[in-house]
């Protein structure tokens, strides 16, 4: 089996504080690249990670590619020109029906709203090292979506940013990294040949690429020393408390429902 490098998976990088776990300072993400940097890693690009996943490149012990998820608005600030000051390429998945807007999809620990990045940031970006990759329309957790629902998400999304950024995307980002047999044959039939999951067991499918998320408790270098086996059981155990996220979706949009069903009596009255 293919030996993959270390693959981050990062989502918030704001100075604005909230209750959720995947925030991080400016600080301290430029401090885990600077170390990241001086312990002699290069960051790999899409494509050879493609290639190492493909088997067409060997992947050395100083490699690791970073991910981002959700594609906010402050990486713009905070964590792309990082990367690009210390030569790190980087990939970002986009909610693509979210591009530029308030991050409502998620539940607002804490009562504040994040920004995502607009077109606009990502063509400012593509030439300079990040590649842009989708990250379903509305982020739902396909594994609760039906076939139909799931199969649009992913069609959908990976139309509309090849169409808004001009370029071909062979990668899906699954929401919550949440995907099974189902999702990877959706995602091939997509037209993806790569897709990526978190804090999940590797078997040797390029469309379930494992990646270890980055939380506010993460080590100044993550994924690397002696206690990286218990940092990976420790973030598989916290991706699952994501699964709280889409139950209380699923709740709220049952309440909407409910408040559109009182409503229209008593508008044709």
């Amino acid at each position: 089996m293919v030996t993959l490098p270390l693959i981050l998976c990062y989502h918030k990088v704001e100075r604005r504080r909230e209750l959720g776990v995947t925030r991080l300072s400016p600080r301290r993400f430029a401090r885990q690249i600077e170390r990241l940097a001086l312990a002699g890693f290069r960051a790999l690009s899409l494509e050879e990670l493609l290639a190492s996943v493909h088997g067409e490149r060997a992947a050395s012990e100083r490699e690791l590619t970073i991910t981002f998820d959700d594609a906010y608005r402050g990486l713009r600030e905070h964590a792309f020109p990082v990367l690009e000051a210390h030569g790190f390429p980087s990939i970002c998945a986009v909610i693509t029906s979210y591009a530029g807007r308030l991050n409502r999809w998620d539940v607002a620990y804490g009562g504040r709203r994040f920004a995502h990045l607009a077109w606009r940031d990502m063509r400012h970006w593509q030439a300079r090292g990040v590649t842009f990759i989708p990250h379903t329309l509305t982020h739902p957790r396909l594994t609760w979506c039906d076939a139909d629902t799931a199969r649009h998400e992913l069609l959908q999304s990976r139309q509309d940013l090849e169409r808004a950024l001009d370029c071909r995307s062979p990668a899906i980002s699954y929401p919550f990294g949440a995907a099974r047999a189902r999702e990877l044959a959706l995602a091939a039939d997509a037209g993806f040949v790569a897709g990526f999951t978190l804090a999940t067991r590797w078997r040797g499918d390029p469309l379930a690429i494992p990646r270890l998320p980055v939380y506010a408790w993460s080590p100044p270098t993550p994924g690397t020393g002696p206690l990286s086996a218990l940092e990976w059981v420790a973030a598989a155990a916290s991706n699952r408390c994501a699964v709280g996220t889409t139950a209380w979706r699923r709740l709220r949009g049952a309440a909407g429902d409910v408040r559109q069903n009182i409503a229209r009596p008593l508008a044709a009255e």
